[in-house]
């Protein structure tokens, strides 16, 4: 195997890893958080990503995976997740409802004091 080959592979796996990450967390967060940051849909995010995700796997499939970074529903993809990762993410956080993730909280062990 050549450099060439094996920085492919990287991007590939590097590329698909981030779409995948995208996609899952764009699943978990709620309708409401989408609709109090105001920007788009989360059915708009679910869609692309999945497209993001889906076009990557295609190619890899049928072009190799070393490849399927190439093509530019790819590029566009990435671009994409990306734009939803730093851009999104860190606004649907803040308005998410929190799940007790350690620190202090007002729960007891059978309900809010």
């Amino acid at each position: 195997m050549d450099v060439v080959t094996l920085v492919g592979w990287a991007l590939s796996a590097v590329t698909l890893g981030v779409k995948v990450y995208a996609l899952g967390d764009s699943v978990i967060r709620p309708s409401a958080a989408y609709d109090a940051v105001g920007r788009l849909p989360k059915a708009f995010w679910l869609i692309v990503l999945f497209l993001a995700a889906g076009s990557q796997v295609y190619y890899a499939y049928y072009v190799g995976f070393p490849n399927s970074w190439g093509p530019i529903l790819s590029i566009a993809g990435i671009v994409v997740a990306l734009v939803y990762v730093f851009g999104m993410r860190p606004e649907l956080i803040r308005y998410s409802p929190r799940k007790g993730r350690g620190g202090r909280s007002s729960e007891g062990p059978y309900g809010p004091w």
